[in-house]
């Protein structure tokens, strides 16, 4: 039997209210390495269900994973498999089936499961979901009939919009998330430190199709002996011989690059998804015991790969997508005594025409961020108590830890205006942030917006007292804004005259008690500052009523 973590049974006990509340097609977002599939194997008992429970995967690894997890926590629950030549038993109270073997079009292994005799269908990587092969097995089940008796719970690794992925089309709600970050907070998941190591290849030529590169172009500008060369040096300055995974475009690449690290005396195997079962299974067996230093693979890690050891991931395959770049990530955070942190390498190539996705897309941190060695965690930390303390900055310039400090020094870093994309609706100054946009309020507090995996944008207020605490979910970043600046209006109508940006008391130079005030906190003023711009930031910087008292008297 398998103990719950706290978060666990919350996500359990969030699921069961979510139906109760009428929702019938519901995610659980819970990051890479949290146990997942212990949540949804523990549905038979926690839902103390009558009828049956299928669950849907597009690999066998997962399918196994599902079914092992299902006998350890009730070994005597009869649990079938349908795939392929494998069939799931009549009398099998869960079953764990492949989508390609259910999903294809006409498929008569599909209608030989009666959707009568089913409950709940759970989606294993929910972020498939999309596709026809799924869209063809939910439809079967009724489940976008009105009042279907069924239930669908998908179950993905990030809580973020993934790539326009559409999610929103399939599932309803998301009825529980924690990500990465908090995950990390916890200690549930081990900390992440970063690299970026320029290659100097450029992407612009290579083609895009269903949104990522088409992988025969970038095959072909990435897999040279330079940049080969490139992976070694950096796994060897960076990686202090560690257990690493390094993920490439195709197997040609991925056995290029293990041949150069072999070259290099590096104990190297690559693995792919056409080589033999068994073989690939003995080639991880010996990573795992550390016959192995380093495995090279095409994405064939990506997904239903478990080895807590791991403590490096290179990323030698550029990608477009958000969440192809989480999976690869979450290989390496689960936590194993012999590991202090995860490390990972960013290959960064060069790109006018294309924006690739990295750790600051996992943290909130501005994009093209060299960690240079330092917490990931801790980095967003820093930044996220610069742009409250002073939200003038503007993040994109940060390119290193060290810029962190020099941040609030520099005066052409003093932005006031909103976005250009928010500008012309809304009255207030909002600022953008890495994930979304902010909006100061007065005592500390902030309201914040950010995207999520059902392309619906999250209203959040944030405050050092009460936390992170969820307003609103709504379709676009428009009337998400719009939503934000109302709640001013009703409920914080204290802060309407500081953070409307055509206040009439925002023109003019700043007075002498508003420059006293900001050098006493560090911060000289320059010739063109306003009287608004002024008491914006003294109430920033200040934070309490007390501050805010005293920037009033100082002339705003």
């Amino acid at each position: 039997m398998l103990d719950l973590r706290p978060y666990q049974h919350e996500a359990l006990q969030n699921v069961y209210k979510a139906y109760k509340d009428g929702k019938r097609r519901v995610i659980v977002s819970l990051p890479t390495g949290t146990g997942k599939t212990v949540v949804f194997a523990h549905f038979p008992r926690f839902f103390k269900m009558k009828k049956r429970l299928l669950v849907l995967a597009h690999r066998e690894e997962l399918l196994l994973q599902a079914r092992a997890k299902f006998l350890n926590i009730d070994p005597e629950l009869k649990v079938g498999i349908e795939q392929s030549t494998s069939r799931a038993a009549a009398d099998s109270k869960v079953v764990v089936a492949s989508v390609p073997t259910l999903g294809r079009a006409g498929a008569a292994r599909l209608r030989q499961l009666n959707p009568e005799e089913f409950f709940l269908i759970v989606v294993d990587e929910a972020h498939h979901a999309v596709a026809p092969t799924y869209r063809r097995i939910f439809e079967h089940f009724g489940l976008f009939e009105p009042n279907t008796p069924r239930y669908l719970v998908g179950f993905t690794a990030t809580p973020r919009r993934g790539d326009k992925q559409g999610l929103g089309a399939v599932f309803e709600d998301i009825c529980y998330a924690r990500d990465l970050r908090e995950m990390i907070a916890e200690r549930y998941l081990c900390p992440i430190t970063g690299w970026r190591v320029d290659s100097g290849t450029s992407l612009d030529n290579v083609r895009i199709r269903h949104g990522d590169f088409v992988e025969r172009d970038l095959a072909a500008v990435v897999n040279t002996s330079d940049r080969n060369s490139l992976l070694v040096n950096a796994y060897k300055q960076y990686a202090n011989w560690g257990r690493a995974i390094i993920f490439c475009v195709d197997v040609a690449h991925a056995q290029d690059v293990c041949q150069t690290f072999k070259a290099a005396g590096i104990r190297t195997a690559a693995v792919w998804g056409a080589m033999p079962r068994e073989d690939r299974r003995a080639t991880l067996g010996r990573f795992s015991k550390g016959d192995i230093r380093v495995v090279t693979n095409c994405t064939v890690l990506t997904e239903g790969f478990d080895e807590p050891r791991v403590d490096t991931i290179i990323m030698a395959r550029p990608t477009q997508s958000r969440l192809l770049y989480a999976q690869m990530v979450g290989r390496g955070t689960r936590k194993h005594p012999e590991k202090t942190n995860l490390i990972v390498i960013d290959i960064s190539d060069n790109s006018k025409i294309h924006r690739l996705p990295g750790l600051g897309d996992l943290f909130n941190l501005p994009p093209g961020l060299d960690l240079k060695g330092s917490d990931a965690l801790e980095t967003e930390r820093l930044i996220d108590e610069l742009t409250v303390r002073y939200p003038w900055v503007d993040v994109e310039r940060i390119h290193t830890p060290i810029d962190i400090k020099l941040a609030a020094e520099r005066i052409d870093f003093w932005k006031f205006d909103p976005p250009a994309e928010v500008a012309d609706f809304t009255p207030n100054i909002w600022h953008a942030v890495p994930g979304g946009y902010r909006l100061c309020l007065r005592n500390g507090e902030s309201l914040l917006i950010e995207s999520d995996l059902l392309d619906t944008w999250s209203i959040h207020s944030k405050s050092y007292k009460t936390g992170l605490t969820l307003l609103e979910r709504v379709a676009d970043l428009e009337t998400a804004i719009c939503f934000a600046d109302n709640f001013v209006v009703s409920d914080r109508s204290d802060s309407e005259k500081l953070v409307a940006r055509d206040a009439s008391w925002r023109e003019g130079p700043p007075t002498d008690k508003q420059i006293d005030l900001l050098r006493r906190n560090g911060i000289t003023a320059p010739a063109e500052l306003t009287k608004g711009q002024a008491a914006q930031m003294i109430s920033y910087i200040l934070g309490s009523p007390r501050a805010h008292a005293e920037a009033s008297r100082a002339g705003a």
